[in-house]
């Protein structure tokens, strides 16, 4: 299971982490500008890439990969998360329905579809749920709706707590990130015994 900081790497949280139970501590730099890529980079293991323009995306994954470091997306658009999900130098997808202000009139605007769960599961890629969506209940609503997308597919999702550098002491373990992702994935009327263990 993974966890991702957000800062430079440290010796004192990825011995916490791993007492936690977690296999891969990833450190994680945001990417919203290709200024981004020259301040100190040599530290992170991964880049956040954050961007709302297509072309710019292309170039950044392109950099990105030209530095040795994985790349995440964050889906901030339908197009950014099929582009993500198609291109072979990006790791994962991170919250596919990020800054979705509306939903469908019929639907959840969830940021995955049949579709886009078909390509992510033949392309091996990983969706990556974060944590703090399950505290907002539209957030929760559209995180049960791809965990059901995902399962009906056989696409990877993870559940992932993704920290700041200086929060520490609210890491949760790797075995209360694995029950909740059981949780999501099994039941199917679970809305009132999930938020309970909050």
């Amino acid at each position: 299971m993974i966890n991702l900081f957000l800062g430079k790497k440290s010796k004192k949280i990825e011995t916490q982490a791993k007492k936690l139970g977690f296999e891969d501590i990833l450190f994680i730099k945001i990417i919203e500008s290709m200024k981004d890529f020259d301040k100190d980079t040599k530290d992170y293991d991964v880049f956040l890439i954050k961007t709302p323009n297509i072309d710019v995306l292309r170039r950044m994954i392109d950099k990105s990969t030209s530095m040795s470091k994985k790349v995440i997306i964050l889906g901030t658009s339908n197009e950014i998360n099929r582009i993500a999900l198609e291109n072979k130098k990006v790791f994962a997808l991170l919250d596919p329905d990020y800054a979705r202000k509306k939903d469908f009139l019929d639907s959840r605007d969830s940021g995955l579809n049949q579709v886009l769960c078909k390509i992510a599961r033949d392309n091996k890629k990983e969706i990556l749920i974060n944590l703090d969506n399950l505290t907002n209940p539209k957030n929760l609503g559209r995180t049960i709706q791809n965990f059901r997308l995902c399962k009906k597919f056989k696409t990877e999702i993870q559940l992932i707590d993704v920290h700041d550098n200086n929060s520490t002491d609210e890491i949760k373990s790797c075995y209360e990130l694995k029950e909740m992702q059981r949780i999501l994935l099994k039941s199917e009327h679970f809305e009132g015994r999930f938020l309970k263990s909050f």
